[in-house]
């Protein structure tokens, strides 16, 4: 057998396993890449243009596939991890200035400006910092195309407007461009509970906060404003989301309830009095243990991903225990630091999670990224946060 036939046939045995085993909880095998405080959150991407991913947090950028070999790439340190917090929140890899090189987009503490750092293709020193925009505010912003431009856009909020900024391919190290969505509102820089998702189903993403949704218009106009709808769906959590939890064809939505706190619910997707969008709750986690059908309750669930991560074709929730959040101050604070994935279930036209413990001894900060970074077509799982730096590989 030649050496491509044997590899298409291991590939075919290794998704067909994938396939077989989907309905069973997925294991991880865990990597702790650093266990100081650099920021509250890690990205991927291909700095060094191997071929393989890496991981970067803060000022650092460690080698894959066994991220042993660490770099600097500019003036920065460790935070203590017991007060205070980083200078850093977010960190992505997305190759900006297009020369195929992974770039790092950096989101700093709430309120202060965005930053890229531009690749300096394999040349040692300190990378090339721009200004993206002047202040990102909100505790769970997003790097994600929202415009369909397919290129990732920042989704916050700035001088109390919601909006999303955006970068010119051929103009790459000017300013991005905000565009507001929304008339003045509550919106400061530590408010929490942010989110894309498409509500309404007509193919194009929404924004979703903690008071409601905004539907974006058929055509993007920054005179028109998006069409908000209320809704309470959380006094203010992390990141969310809309997809179709119980399989019935329309998008529901998920959440943290409060992010220094307690709580975890999906709000089914159900027809309004006039024919408009309404929300029926479901609580998936409470703050007591009877509250969860696995008997699991943790709190400040201050980072939300959502991704299929038993290959079964559904959705799954990953979230965990943010580590010291407020330094001690909120409830539950020096309760394990757990990192779960809840596995959806359909059935009987609705949707059940199924709690599956990862660890506790790492936890979430606010960023939670889900990648292959082992090219094994499985999803992994990066956070950091001040117990340090993590990859969990399936």
């Amino acid at each position: 057998m030649s050496s491509r036939c044997l590899t298409v046939t291991l590939c075919a045995l290794v998704m067909g396993a994938w396939t077989t085993v989907s309905a069973e909880q997925p294991k991880f095998e865990r990597l702790q890449l650093s266990d100081e405080y650099f920021a509250e959150g890690a990205g991927t991407g291909d700095f060094n243009h191997d071929g393989e991913q890496d991981v970067v947090c803060g000022p650092f950028w460690w080698e894959g596939p066994d991220f042993k070999a660490k770099h600097q790439f500019y003036d920065g340190h460790a935070f203590p991890n017991d007060s205070g917090y980083a200078d850093n929140f977010f960190s992505y890899g997305h190759d900006i200035n297009g020369d195929g090189w992974s770039d790092v987009l950096r989101l700093g503490f709430p309120g202060t400006p965005a930053y890229w750092y531009e690749n300096p293709q394999g040349k040692e020193g300190d990378w090339t910092r721009h200004e993206v925009i002047a202040a990102v505010d909100n505790e769970s912003p997003e790097f994600t195309d929202i415009n369909g431009d397919e290129r990732p856009d920042i989704i916050c909020s700035m001088a109390g407007r919601l909006g999303y900024a955006t970068f010119d391919p051929k103009q790459p190290t000017e300013p991005w461009a905000f565009h507001s969505i929304s008339d003045p509102g509550p919106w400061q820089r530590f408010t929490h509970g942010l989110g894309v998702g498409d509500v309404n189903g007509d193919g194009r993403l929404d924004m979703l906060t903690s008071n409601g949704w905004y539907e974006q218009p058929e055509t993007l106009d920054d005179s028109v404003l998006w069409e908000p709808h209320d809704y309470k769906f959380c006094p203010g959590g992390s990141q969310m989301f809309a997809y179709d939890f119980d399989g019935d064809g329309d998008n529901d939505v998920v959440t943290s309830l409060e992010a220094h706190k307690w709580g975890l619910s999906w709000f089914e997707n159900v027809p309004g009095e006039d024919g408009s969008i309404d929300f029926k709750p479901h609580l998936i986690m409470g703050e007591k243990p009877e509250d969860n059908v696995d008997g699991v309750a943790f709190s400040q669930l201050h980072a939300l991903a959502v991704h299929d991560m038993d290959g079964d074709g559904i959705k799954d929730i990953v979230t965990g225990k943010c580590y010291w959040a407020h330094n001690g101050h909120d409830p539950g604070a020096r309760d394990p630091a757990v990192l779960y994935v809840f596995r959806t279930m359909r059935e009987g036209g609705t949707a059940r999670f199924a709690a599956q413990q990862l660890d506790d001894g790492s936890g979430v900060g606010r960023q939670i990224v889900i990648s292959d970074i082992n090219d094994n077509d499985r999803p992994d799982i990066i956070v950091a946060n001040k117990k340090g730096v993590f990859v969990f590989r399936q």
